[in-house]
């Protein structure tokens, strides 16, 4: 395990740290509690082992220190100290000591606190990776796989707020999947399911990496563009309809209908106002035929038809 050793008496240190070492542990050394909390920040360590007495920072404001923070990994810590009595022990739990060991600690006796220690760890640790299995499954549509509509408006807020700071355009382009309702009536809904699965997956194959794309809601998919201009963002919209036509679908072929809007970088919409925008943009493409694309400010120039497949840029990558 990777140990830290607080301890400022330069003797005691270094017979922890041979004994440590002995056991085949990887051992540091830090010459009081405040070099200990920067070797902590900078390092980390699955085991403190902390004299209770230091200068600047003795072991309990250590302990209040590591605990007043939160960090992905849990760090174990032994209080070492000469005080016996309840109260004191109490003090030291209450700080957030997990054990203690009177100084000088006997080697056999400090080998069994760090195997237990290791048996704690590993538990903090497993259940470290099952809430982070959690937390995704709570944020990703289970059939598609893609972003869920909550970690949609969660990414979308955090990506508004951005695009102001570095005053960025930030393009939303909602997707309906064209007539999905009678491709379910006439093939069931696992072919349905199927469907909405490849869709998921071209999108995400298809955008750049920092490109979010989500579920919104049924057949109906949205595709956040961070730093791109409307154009830009008409063009992806443009390479995505026109791989939906490519596709060589079962059953019959998919076509999907997209609309878009852009905030920024001048002036910044609301969350909600880009959506309503982009949804208006998207019914405006389903009115006028499906299987075409529109963007909010063509709204007030009138119907701007979409250019014809083989006019677009190939390959279809959506790299800009």
């Amino acid at each position: 395990m990777k140990i830290l050793i607080a301890e400022d008496q330069a003797p005691a240190a270094l017979y922890l740290r041979r004994t440590l070492e002995r056991m085949g542990h990887r051992p540091a050394v830090a010459p009081d509690g405040e070099a200990a909390w920067e070797m902590l920040e900078r390092d980390g360590a699955d085991v403190l082992i902390s004299d209770w007495m230091m200068p600047r920072l003795d072991g309990l404001g250590l302990c209040r220190r590591i605990r007043a923070v939160e960090h992905d990994r849990y760090t174990y810590v032994i209080l070492l100290t000469a005080r016996n009595n309840r109260d004191d022990r109490l003090e030291g739990l209450h700080a957030g000591a997990d054990d203690f060991l009177t100084k000088p600690p006997d080697p056999d006796e400090l080998n069994l606190r760090l195997q237990i220690a290791g048996r704690i760890l590993a538990v903090h640790a497993e259940l470290g990776r099952r809430n982070a299995r959690l937390a995704e499954l709570a944020t990703t549509d289970a059939l598609t796989g893609v972003r869920n509509r909550r970690r949609f408006h969660e990414d979308l807020d955090l990506l508004l707020s951005q695009a102001r700071r570095l005053r960025e355009p930030l393009s939303l382009v909602m997707l309906d999947v064209d007539n999905f309702k009678s491709f379910n009536d006439s093939f069931g809904h696992p072919a349905g399911d199927e469907v909405l699965r490849r869709v998921g997956a071209m999108l995400q194959s298809s955008v750049r990496g920092h490109d979010l794309v989500a579920r919104y809601g049924g057949e109906e998919f949205a595709v956040l563009l961070p730093a791109t201009g409307t154009e830009e963002a008409v063009l992806v919209s443009e390479r995505l309809r026109s791989a939906f036509r490519s596709e060589a679908w079962p059953h019959r072929p998919v076509t999907a209908s997209l609309g878009l809007d852009t905030a920024g970088p001048v002036e910044f919409q609301g969350a909600d106002d880009l959506i309503r925008r982009a949804d208006e943009a998207l019914y405006r493409s389903k009115r006028e035929g499906r299987d075409r694309v529109s963007a909010f400010t063509d709204r007030l120039a009138g119907p701007a038809p979409s250019p014809p497949a083989d006019a677009l840029p190939s390959p279809p990558s959506l790299a800009l």
